[in-house]
């Protein structure tokens, strides 16, 4: 590989990495996007991993943070982190990292969507459960979110 090749590579790992965290799986998928042969980058990109400056870590819990933050509940994050090929122990990690409470967090989504009040009618208390499940969230985070129990 020319020196030319390597900075060109160098340089677009850089610009991605400069505008956020990505995975080490999103970077090669970009990457042979732009027609870059594997054998050419995975070197390059394992330099940058072993300096630390590209971190399936540090993804994650980014990623899962932002997720959190926009009402996603545990389910839907694991299987987002997963399309990033982020290993099982790495998203638990991540989950921890980001401190959530998934109860009050669901409550929230369904107050936001339906109101603070409690749906007395079966169906539509149900369409509160689905729009929850949806949403990425554990039973036992749903159950608690459109109970009658008043949780302040």
């Amino acid at each position: 590989m020319s020196e030319f090749d390597r900075k060109i590579i160098t340089e677009a790992i850089t610009r991605m990495l400069a505008r956020r965290e990505h995975s080490f799986s999103e970077i090669v998928r970009k990457l042979k996007q732009k027609g870059i042969e594997s054998d050419a980058f995975i070197p390059i990109l394992e330099e940058f991993r072993s300096a630390d400056i590209q971190s399936d870590v540090r993804f994650a819990e980014s990623r899962a943070r932002a997720l959190y933050l926009k009402g996603k509940g545990p389910r839907a994050i694991k299987l987002d982190l997963q399309q990033y090929c982020i290993d099982e122990s790495t998203a638990y990690e991540a989950m921890q990292e980001i401190d959530a409470d998934w109860f009050e967090s669901a409550k929230k989504v369904k107050e936001k969507k339906f109101g603070g009040f409690y749906e007395a009618e079966f169906v539509l208390r149900q369409k509160q459960k689905q729009f929850l499940q949806y949403r990425g969230f554990y039973q036992e985070h749903i159950d608690y979110a459109v109970s009658a129990n008043d949780h302040d």
